[in-house]
């Protein structure tokens, strides 16, 4: 058995740990702006729209394959879902 086998399955390891953040990131978001919407401002905001925060997630998952660059980091898509969940809680919270 060879040591390339493990080395691959060590980053494979690290990129489920990536996917894992900007998961969490997503979930924290979404279950975040569905209670400050409903409990906090007392808005009932379609399904559909609470799950905006999930958007960034899916992207990131279907664009993996592309060559972003240093632009497809956990962070970078962390930070995107974080601006879309304040851009949802202030459309549906002030606007709306």
């Amino acid at each position: 058995m060879s040591d390339e086998s493990t080395t691959t399955a060590f980053g494979d390891a690290g990129l489920a740990t990536d996917d894992l953040r900007v998961a969490a990131v997503a979930a924290a978001c979404t279950v975040g702006l569905t209670l400050a919407l409903r409990y906090g401002l007392g808005r009932e905001v379609s399904f559909v729209w609470r799950l905006l925060p999930l958007g960034p997630y899916f992207l990131s998952q279907f664009t993996s394959r592309l060559t972003l660059g240093g632009l497809a980091t956990p962070r970078n898509w962390s930070l995107l879902t974080v601006a879309v969940t304040l851009g949802a809680f202030g459309y549906f919270g002030v606007v709306a």
